[in-house]
């Protein structure tokens, strides 16, 4: 799978089924702060959206990765559909509370 380190401390790495409570847990806890998260309230929930974005990937036609610092999850980067020819895409980040603010 895709995983791409940005420092000793930081890696994106294309979200699995198996962070699927790890990503759930990160949304409910900042839930209030970004309406622009997924808004996905179970655990069922969370694995569809994993599956949808794997699809995207499997179809070079979307990304979704986690942002993981030191190994915890720390928010999601989403490459919205990628328009190959035309070399464009759209870009979406969001960050927990507890990982604003580093730069």
């Amino acid at each position: 799978m895709f995983s791409h380190s940005l420092d000793e401390q930081t890696e994106l790495r294309l979200f699995e089924e198996r962070h699927a409570a790890a990503l759930l847990a990160l949304i409910e806890s900042n839930r209030a702060r970004h309406p622009e998260i997924p808004q996905l309230r179970t655990l069922e929930e969370a694995q569809g959206y994993i599956k949808r974005d794997l699809a995207l990937w499997a179809e070079n036609k979307g990304l979704g990765v986690g942002i993981w610092l030191r190994g915890e999850l720390a928010g999601g980067i989403r490459y919205h559909e990628i328009d190959w020819h035309n070399r464009s895409t759209e870009l979406g980040y969001w960050l927990g509370a507890e990982f604003e603010g580093y730069g």
